[in-house]
């Protein structure tokens, strides 16, 4: 891609800050560079990658605005492969807003959002799935989003997915042939190509399975806390995330509205949601509370059925699992420091999984939240290779993934190969939607829209 504008934007958050750094990129950012800064030793070469001391001056007033490093970055070894430049100012608002004013001021254009990223893209630096994982890096909240980001970021996903559009491009050019050639005696292993589809397909398949372990590492899965009033929803909430998140009273009812926070367990982000006791309602507000419950059941990936275990079973407890059943359920039986007149006979039967646990001081919660992983993530406790986190490549893997099927059903039904060779050009248009090649204008902006400016 060639450019004609050079571009440049702040790169460090906003606030106060011992650096700031200051980016440009384009076939300008050399010569703007030095029209607004002044180093300390006057050279007639400047390497390239070497910060030098100096001072940012506004030659209009001959104003020193900060001291600063300058560095120079050449093409095509930076991170858009175009001319690059940086300055490392002191981390303040007022200067760094000087500064880039200087800068548009001889010539620069402020950046858009993700434009540096966009480049490196365009200019062939990195793939799509490459330049999203930029975005998770910087977003990442855990050790596991970190891992899975540069993983992505490596090109271990692209790797793969460029072995499945060779081995589909491998078939396609086969059949094309006997489509292009039909009075030739070409020699086409056609179950050889039959069976590289199906490798391919079951390859695609496991890619899509992946992504719920990758939903889980990149944006967290929901667990709903349940029970009767009183049992300790709310206690139990606070305890396992330290703090006081839930207020905690003797009286039933005091939750009436959902409350959530972000729990992290072996690097996935579970998103604990305290609920409103399940019983007959007393007000409005209350029933409000206890539908905006039941309408939660269906969707979240895991229930926590809190049961107090100084008190008997009783109905109000078995119209809950009559509620819930059928869902993912984990069972806390709650205050364990009180004397015992749980029967937990109907909880063995079912089958259901459950700790003990005491809120209140603390026990059986290391073991709870080990039994919250294993029943989200699967027994297998650990992460199982390479994962897709974004729903855009899961969406369009599905694509690819049913594409291939069908090629594999004309192959299979002895259908006229130019069938198999038009959803395997499907199967190709939307692997390159992934990695970029073929992807609409409106979504890469879609994409490189979220960044900040300044990357």
């Amino acid at each position: 891609m060639e450019t004609v504008d050079t571009i440049c934007a702040i790169s460090t958050p906003p606030g106060e800050g011992g650096i700031g750094i200051i980016r440009i990129s384009g076939p300008k950012a050399h010569e703007l560079l030095f029209k607004i800064f002044r180093p300390a030793k006057t050279k007639e070469n400047y390497l390239p990658r070497t910060l030098y001391l100096g001072k940012i001056t506004n030659s209009d007033s001959n104003e020193k605005i900060d001291e600063v490093y300058g560095v120079l970055l050449k093409a095509p070894k930076t991170y858009t492969r175009e001319d690059m430049a940086e300055i490392h100012s002191h981390g303040g608002f007022a200067s760094q807003q000087a500064i880039l004013s200087l800068l548009i001021r001889c010539g620069a254009r402020l950046a858009e959002p993700g434009e540096f990223t966009k480049r490196a893209f365009l200019n062939g630096r990195i793939d799509l799935l490459q330049a999203e994982a930029v975005l998770d890096i910087i977003q990442s909240e855990t050790n596991e989003e970190l891992r899975c980001a540069v993983e992505h970021l490596e090109g271990k996903l692209s790797s793969k997915i460029n072995t499945i559009k060779n081995n589909v491009k491998g078939v396609l050019v086969e059949i094309e042939a006997l489509i292009d050639f039909p009075d030739e005696e070409i020699d086409v292993d056609m179950e050889q190509c039959l069976t590289i589809l199906r490798r391919t397909h079951k390859n695609v398949e496991k890619l899509i399975k992946s992504y719920y372990e990758g939903r889980a590492i990149q944006h967290g899965l929901e667990a709903l806390i349940i029970g009767k009033a009183n049992v300790g929803k709310s206690s139990l909430l606070n305890a396992l995330l330290l703090k006081e998140k839930a207020i905690v009273t003797p009286l039933p009812g005091t939750t009436r509205d959902l409350i959530e926070d972000i729990l992290h367990i072996k690097g996935i982000k579970v998103r604990i949601v305290d609920t409103a006791g399940l019983r007959k309602p007393k007000d409005i507000v209350e029933q409000e509370g206890i539908d905006r419950v039941k309408n939660k059941v269906p969707m979240t990936d895991l229930i926590i059925w809190v049961l107090d275990g100084s008190d008997a079973y009783t109905s109000e407890d078995e119209d809950i699992y009559t509620a819930i059943a059928g869902t993912n359920i984990l069972v806390a039986i709650n205050k364990i420091d009180l004397p015992q007149k749980l029967d937990n006979t109907k909880i063995l039967s079912r089958g259901l999984e459950f700790y003990n646990i005491s809120a209140l001081r603390g026990s059986g919660l290391e073991e709870l939240k080990n039994g919250i992983y294993r029943k989200l993530m699967g027994k297998k406790g650990k992460r199982a290779g390479l994962l897709i986190t974004n729903v855009r490549h899961r969406e369009v893997l599905q694509k690819v993934y049913e594409a291939i099927g069908r090629a594999i059903n004309c192959q299979e039904n002895q259908e006229p190969v130019e069938f198999a060779a038009f959803e395997l050009r499907e199967a190709l248009f939307n692997l390159g939607e992934i990695t970029g090649e073929t992807c609409p204008e409106d979504i890469l902006h879609d994409i490189f829209s979220r960044f900040c400016i300044g990357k």
